[in-house]
């Protein structure tokens, strides 16, 4: 037995794959809205029947944690990070396709969540299976964690973290996701930022009234334009005092690692309809990887409608997010942002809620991505393009700490997650799956407590891809 022969099993059990990714898909699973908890049992009962693996569904404050893991004793535990909850579906009008009635045309699958992050557990679970059918026996220990809360901020999944802290234990994790990008070139992270998002509010008279006392009512919109207005300037600096004291500037080794990533500038520029970034060249990948940033998501004052109405609103409204880099930390971000209002007397904007998370990063020098490295690039005969961390966040600091955590999935350039007609190609799904049987197979017919003697095995399995 060979991993040609795990390949082609993974080939023959391409379209129960796709059913079972097609169940998941089906459930409207909106952790913004509240909806679709039962697609942990769904989860659970799809574990069960595919893989020999002890299952739990571990309740939390919010949507609970599925639990799921190999249950063997071998030297090497591998963590696999998940969520099952996905993005609203708006604007509905602009899909193709009904969102939660997955498709499959010219070779993708649409729906939501079929790439962020349903199909990448689908993968996962159908590189195990097929690497049980041909080896009989995993070689190294797996676990997944997949909670149902990611798309708004993973506000519980500390309580599983701290509550079980033996279950999450591993030697290294791969995370939630990824994609190739446009020239097909498997992309892998190492990190991602932290995060504060903060909901802002300004309030006036009790109810919205004519304009013509503008000169002598205060208006919330202008309260909350001005305090905006005070955070950052043109040059894209935030004015918060102390914001930037403990930001960690890259090493020289990730300076180097940053000539090796292609950004495709004017790629972006069609993607996006901009003519231009704020910076270019290196500058502009160190501002996307390395620098802090700021954000305004969202206003909300006045009138909206056609025509013209002549208010002084009674409320404005905004939802802001800082994006936060390592040695950062959101509370105290949150703390100098308070600072900041107080300072500047904008006593009337309240902060209505806020959540965050700190950043996280799995240093060049990993010595699992060697490996991720070695057997994917062989398979999917193109280099890995290696980032070292999203400009995105999630809640990896709560991993960091105790194991390397890698991000790649089975997405593509445009499978547009979080935007309406998300979809995968089957070949990538296909695909991710070989590359995953191919690393635990790489720690196969070596026992081994250091990695220099894995070498060895690492090779034959990277042959054998050739």
């Amino acid at each position: 037995m060979s991993l040609r022969d795990i390949f082609e099993n993974i080939d023959e059990n391409r379209e129960k794959a796709l059913n079972r990714l097609s169940e998941l898909v089906r459930i409207p699973s909106i952790s913004a809205e509240q909806k679709g908890a039962e697609c942990a049992d769904a989860l659970i009962d799809i574990i069960k029947k595919e893989l020999n693996f002890n299952t739990r569904k571990v309740p939390t404050s919010g949507a609970p944690v599925v639990y799921a893991e190999s249950g063997s004793d071998a030297e090497t535990t591998l963590l696999f990070y998940n969520h099952y909850d996905v993005q609203p579906v708006d604007p509905l009008e602009e899909w193709n396709t009904p969102p939660f009635e997955p498709a499959i045309q010219e070779g993708k699958m649409y729906g939501r969540g079929v790439e962020d992050n349903k199909g990448n557990i689908i993968a996962r679970i159908f590189a195990i299976k097929a690497y049980q059918t041909i080896m009989g026996d995993l070689p190294i220990n797996i676990k997944f964690i997949i909670e149902g809360q990611e798309e708004i901020g993973s506000p519980y999944l500390h309580e599983f973290v701290e509550k079980y802290p033996d279950l999450v234990q591993g030697d290294f994790c791969i995370w939630e996701s990824g994609h190739r990008d446009i020239q097909g070139r498997q992309q892998v992270w190492l990190g991602v930022k932290g995060i504060l998002y903060l909901n802002l509010e300004v309030t006036g008279a009790k109810r919205d009234i004519h304009s013509s006392w503008g000169g002598v009512v205060e208006n919330p919109a202008w309260e909350l334009v001005w305090a905006l207005s005070s955070l950052k300037n043109k040059d894209q600096f935030i004015l918060i005092e102390g914001f930037y004291d403990d930001v960690r500037p890259p090493t020289e080794e990730e300076l180097e690692n940053l000539k090796m990533i292609p950004f495709g500038e004017e790629a972006y520029y069609e993607d996006f309809g901009i003519k231009q970034f704020m910076e270019t060249g290196e500058e502009l990948k160190k501002a996307y990887y390395y620098a802090p940033s700021l954000t305004i998501d969202g206003l909300d004052s006045g009138y909206k409608g056609p025509g013209a109405k002549t208010i002084i609103p009674a409320e404005a409204k905004a939802k802001i997010d800082f994006r936060l880099v390592p040695n950062q930390n959101p509370t105290d971000i949150l703390n100098k942002f308070k600072k900041h209002l107080q300072k500047f007397h904008f006593n009337k904007v309240k902060i209505t809620s806020s959540h965050g998370y700190p950043p996280a990063r799995t240093p060049l020098s990993s010595k699992y991505l060697k490996i991720i490295r070695e057997t994917g690039e062989k398979l999917y005969r193109s280099p890995f393009i290696i980032h070292p961390t999203t400009a995105g966040s999630g809640p990896m600091y709560l991993f960091i700490e105790k194991m390397d955590c890698i991000s790649f999935g089975c997405g593509h350039a445009k499978s547009l997650p979080h935007a309406p007609n998300e979809n995968i190609k089957i070949e990538d799904l296909l695909l991710n799956m070989k590359h995953l049987a191919a690393i635990f197979h790489s720690f196969r017919a070596v026992s081994y407590t250091h990695l220099r003697a894995h070498e060895t095995s690492l090779h034959l399995v990277c042959r054998l891809l050739l």
